[in-house]
């Protein structure tokens, strides 16, 4: 009996809420290496739903081995600070003055050094963040 991929097919889901004091926006960049959920805007009590569709062969990839989601969140003046860590399915994340938590236990401080922080160049030039001097200083190194 053959089955369709779609028919074995899970959602992931991950909520990101926007505790930040002071009426700030959390700015939210969700990849993987094939999909990118494009930006968005999450202002003050918000939170974003990451949703994703996973398919068969991902679906049982995903069961055994590590999870390749992962999040950016910029916050602060002129969105300055900047964290990225990987997300897996049913977590619960949350962006405060002090980092970003999960399950109300912080987790990372904001602008600390992360593995996959090498794509900041890009997401942050794709925002707009990066002045010119910057992006020369980071282009040239």
């Amino acid at each position: 009996m053959m089955m369709s991929s779609t028919a074995l097919s899970d959602t992931g889901n991950v909520w990101i809420r926007n505790s930040l004091p002071n009426q700030k926006d959390l700015i939210v960049h969700c990849k993987s290496p094939k999909d990118d959920m494009g930006y968005h805007r999450v202002h003050p009590r918000g939170a974003y739903n990451l949703l994703y569709k996973l398919r068969y062969e991902e679906y049982l990839r995903r069961l055994y081995e590590n999870n390749d989601n992962w999040c950016h969140l910029w916050q602060g003046h002129d969105f300055k600070h900047h964290q990225v860590f990987d997300v897996q399915s049913g977590e619960q994340w949350e962006a405060r003055e002090d980092g970003i938590y999960r399950w109300s236990a912080l987790v990372y401080a904001w602008d600390a050094t992360r593995s996959k922080a090498s794509s900041l160049g890009s997401s942050c030039f794709s925002l707009g963040l990066l002045s010119v001097s910057s992006f020369f200083l980071f282009y040239f190194i």
